[in-house]
């Protein structure tokens, strides 16, 4: 009976062992910025929220670019403005089409 559940126990931890190598084997996938074009003028903020401070305005017209679009209603966004690169969040609604 204890040979029996050492057996068991063993392969159990066998199994484990596979699994954990085979996870590390997995890449990582890295975030791809895309570029967008603004389809009207809106805020830059801090946080997914328009409660949160306003990092810049953004013009009609600008360049971003999206680096993370999980948010209902923001996206994550980096831009340029003055020679500054500014990351924050920003409307989706705020993106042309």
């Amino acid at each position: 009976m204890i040979r029996l559940l050492f057996a068991a126990l063993l392969l159990t931890l066998g199994a484990c062992a596979t699994a954990k190598d085979d996870v590390a084997k997995i890449p990582t996938l890295l975030p791809v910025a895309i570029d967008r074009t603004t389809g009207t003028t809106c805020g830059l903020y801090s946080q997914a929220s328009t409660q949160s401070e306003m990092l810049a305005m953004v013009d009609e017209g600008a360049k971003v670019q999206v680096l993370d679009s999980a948010n209902a209603h923001f996206v994550r966004a980096r831009m340029s403005k003055d020679g500054k690169t500014l990351t924050g969040f920003m409307y989706k609604a705020c993106l042309g089409k």
